[in-house]
């Protein structure tokens, strides 16, 4: 399943962004997007940039995807 989620600009070349995939870099299309700067977050949905996200804002989604990853891992265990 893919998700549109929040991922943070490590490097820009002309119209891609290479971004922190779960701690893999990774190059997406970010041809809509003016005035990226490395550091911004953006959500990326199939390789493609879809928009820029407020800082708090991603990294608050980012936590809550990751409490959830936690949750899930536990109920799995707990089977």
């Amino acid at each position: 399943m893919c998700q549109a989620v929040p991922r943070r600009v490590l490097k820009i070349d002309g119209a891609r962004a290479e971004v922190d995939y779960d701690g893999v870099s990774t190059w997406v299309t970010a041809a809509g997007i003016a005035d990226l700067k490395v550091g911004e977050y953006l959500v990326v949905y199939a390789g493609q940039a879809l928009e820029r996200v407020d800082t708090a804002e991603a990294e608050e989604m980012l936590a809550w995807y990751a409490d959830l990853e936690t949750m899930l891992a536990e109920a799995e265990a707990a089977r």
